[in-house]
């Protein structure tokens, strides 16, 4: 059974074309794991980008609308967590930041705020794209998990699959409408300009090596950065290694 689900999961994040297909994919997943809430959170963060936030949710709109109001992403013991680990956490309204700090204040209200929405207790995990994109699944209820830990394990297992499809089909579907590398395309000699220039080469020194005029490599050169959105070329390569565009 938890094979089959998984391939099915599979299957329909290949095939699917939209977020809401992807959402109606998690509501199902949710509800065979015995969860009737689920949420996932995409972050961009690169240098010199302003930071992104791309958001599936399966969480009552009363809670995410308060989240976002009272900016909670910067308290959520859970959006800690994952900032700083690759492991799945499994929470509850005790949940505390990194390294056992006693909650403060604000998130001791975070806390009663999403038990008073039905979210006591879940499961959260983070999948990596790319440096600077980060996607966070979660699922949660309003029970405690009271699982033995060889279930919990499994249950675990399965939902972490599930994330790293989820998060490849979002990455697919709606990445490239958050990058800047997805609404603009290179071509061939700004690409080469570009990793030469990244190489530490002058505009002179690209122009010897690509056999072009310096005036010509310096007009490739403030393509990139202008359809980078950076104001100089050193902005440009930092932010096109951020975002593997070289």
């Amino acid at each position: 059974m938890a094979l089959k689900l998984l391939a099915d999961a599979f299957e329909a994040m290949q095939s699917a074309k939209t977020t809401a297909e992807l959402r109606a994919e998690m509501a199902k997943f949710s509800r065979q794991m015995g969860f009737d809430k689920f949420a996932y959170a995409l972050r961009i963060q690169a240098p010199s980008l302003s930071p992104q936030r791309f958001f599936i949710s399966g969480y009552p709109d009363g809670w995410v609308e308060r989240y976002m109001a009272r900016s909670y992403f910067e308290v959520d013991p859970v959006v800690l967590h994952c900032s700083k680990n690759t492991l799945p956490v499994v929470w509850e309204e005790q949940l505390t930041a990194a390294n056992g700090v006693a909650p403060t204040e604000k998130a001791q209200q975070f806390w009663e705020e999403a038990r008073a929405f039905g979210l006591q207790c879940g499961l959260s995990f983070v999948v990596h794209e790319q440096p600077g994109v980060t996607g966070i699944f979660s699922l949660a209820r309003d029970r405690s998990l009271d699982d033995d830990a060889e279930n919990l394990a499994a249950l675990v297992g399965r939902a972490q699959m599930f994330a790293s499809l989820l998060h490849h089909a979002v990455a697919r579907i709606d990445l490239p409408k958050l990058l800047p590398h997805g609404v603009v395309q290179f071509t061939a000699r700004e690409q080469e300009c570009l990793k030469w220039a990244a190489d530490g080469k002058t505009a002179w020194e690209i122009a010897q090596i690509l056999s072009i005029t310096e005036r010509t490599a310096i007009f490739h050169l403030n393509n990139v950065t202008q359809k980078l959105g950076a104001v100089n070329k050193t902005q440009a390569i930092v932010r096109a290694l951020a975002l593997r565009l070289i």
